[in-house]
């Protein structure tokens, strides 16, 4: 069956979110972090994260002694599989973990008696000794590109637009076809790829002005898209992510090929539902859903990947080239982070990546280590463990 849910955003895909906040939110974002330079500085040293630390217990203790804070230790509860991984662990170790709920209402922060000492956290839990600098900007994708271009690690050309004058000029510079993204975000939100012409750049900048004014155009690169995470700067899990695809018959329209696919998707593996992305994404290409592929001709569906679009993922850590290590270690000491997660897309990463056209597009401060464990295919990787071992000094 072809779905189409009401009172869903096509553009923001399996993670809707509030237009107007995130619009605010991402203004907010980009204004304050040009003031709060110093402050920032300050909160991303030993000492300001142990300050900060402090205010936020007494915060936490307060709104708990006047009933707006309570503790719960239903596991069942976390709101990410990421976060029930490092419960799951925390309780393999003995770590008294407990969600927060706040208003009655579950949140994704938490809190683990660790060495005696109560220490609160989002999700991942990083030890506040260890350097963190690159969590107050790794999640910028254009500041990414500079620091990453600097130090010649593989990116896709790359300019910065807040004005649609900006973004004629860019698309004149850079190759061909483009992408249009919000400067920061994730999850794939309001990016539209595959921009070949005027009327689609026109489109694009205005499905991502949506969410924000600042953005970033880059070059397409093809192949699949992966996610190296690092663990303490060591390439930990890699996990590739195919978005949805159908191969023509030489009989079938596509609306009848997704048709035939949704009727024979697997376990695991969500159905393929026809909405405005997957349209305006298959028009780009040169289609609609009347066109008849020729036989054994293999299209994408979406730029959105993974199987909760109906797509397809493996874990591959074990079969990536040695040179990929060395690589995402380098690219892993620019950002300075405990825990990242490196977005790339490459034809091959089992074969030397100096030969291929590859990029580095985006990197996450709060990546997602349970893709690494569901993946369909592939070794099964619980990277918890690496998070609770940063605690062993």
């Amino acid at each position: 069956m072809i779905k189409n849910k009401k009172n869903t955003c096509s553009a923001c895909g399996t993670s809707p979110v509030n237009h107007n906040l995130f619009f605010v939110l991402n203004l907010l974002d980009e204004t304050l972090g040009k003031i709060d330079i110093k402050f920032l500085k300050f909160a991303s040293t030993n000492r300001g994260r142990e300050v900060f630390s402090y205010i936020e217990k007494l915060i936490y203790n307060f709104f708990h002694f006047i009933g707006f804070v309570r503790y719960s230790n239903n596991i069942e509860k976390a709101i990410t599989g990421r976060s029930k991984l490092i419960w799951e662990e925390a309780k393999k170790r003995s770590i008294k973990m407990e969600q927060i709920v706040l208003f009655g209402k579950y949140i994704e922060f938490y809190r683990a008696k660790i060495n005696g000492k109560m220490f609160y956290f989002q999700s991942l839990p990083i030890p506040p000794w260890l350097p963190q600098d690159g969590y107050d900007w790794l999640d910028d994708k254009f500041t990414l590109f500079e620091k990453l271009s600097l130090n010649k690690i593989p990116v896709p050309g790359t300019k910065k637009i807040s004005s649609l004058k900006e973004a004629r000029a860019s698309f004149k510079e850079l190759r061909k076809p483009v992408i249009i993204k919000p400067k920061c975000g994730s999850r794939g939100r309001h990016t539209t790829t595959n921009i070949k012409t005027e009327e689609d750049l026109i489109n694009a900048y205005n499905v991502s002005r949506e969410i924000t004014l600042y953005m970033v155009m880059q070059e397409h690169l093809f192949g699949s898209v992966y996610r190296a995470t690092l663990v303490n700067n060591k390439l930990v899990g890699f996990f590739k992510a195919d978005p949805p695809k159908i191969t023509g018959d030489g009989n079938k329209n596509i609306k009848n090929l997704i048709i035939e696919r949704n009727k024979q998707h697997v376990e695991k593996i969500s159905e393929i539902l026809v909405k405005d992305d997957l349209i305006n994404f298959i028009k780009r290409q040169g289609y609609d859903l009347n066109t008849i592929l020729p036989s054994g001709m293999t299209i994408d569906l979406s730029a959105k990947v993974g199987r909760m679009y109906g797509g397809y993922t493996k874990e591959m850590l074990d079969d990536v080239h040695p040179k990929m290590h060395s690589i995402f270690e380098k690219a892993g000491s620019i950002v300075e982070g405990p825990v990242v997660g490196f977005d790339l897309i490459i034809e091959d990463p089992t074969k030397d990546p100096d030969n291929q056209r590859w990029g580095i597009i985006e990197c996450n401060s709060m990546p997602f280590i349970d893709l690494h464990y569901f993946a369909f295919e592939g070794k099964r990787t619980n990277l918890a463990i690496n998070v609770w071992d940063l605690w062993n000094k």
